[in-house]
């Protein structure tokens, strides 16, 4: 088995430093996705053809994300995932999103709640 712990440790830092800096959870997504195109371009150039795209984040769900089609029936990129921690490398990427992402939700629902309307100075 093959292990890029290694390499997710170089990345983690940065990674969680910017979902915490980011204030749009639409941001997240990007954020997220870019971290594994990174993590794969590390583990061998084949994987630079992926992008932001092929990676989705899946807030709220029991599977945290989806890889695109393409990745899938991707054999090279198929062998590592089954015979490496690169399926839990991604997975604790993907709840550490997921759970900015919701925070970020929960966060604008609770502001917009006791958000006033602006005065309107009355001219006479």
């Amino acid at each position: 088995m093959y292990s890029y712990v290694q390499i997710e440790k170089t990345l983690s830092k940065a990674y969680r430093e910017k979902l915490g800096e980011e204030k749009s959870p639409q941001k997240i997504q990007e954020i997220f996705s870019q971290n594994i195109l990174t993590l794969l371009s590390k583990i061998s150039d084949d994987f630079s053809v992926y992008e932001v795209p092929d990676i989705k984040l899946l807030p709220g769900k029991d599977i945290k994300y989806r890889l695109s089609e393409r990745m899938k029936n991707d054999s090279h990129l198929s062998s590592i995932m089954k015979e490496s921690d690169l399926p839990a490398i991604f997975d604790r990427w993907a709840k550490d999103a997921s759970n900015r992402y919701m925070k970020l939700i929960n966060d604008n629902d609770k502001t917009g709640t006791f958000k006033l309307p602006p005065k309107v100075s009355k001219m006479k």
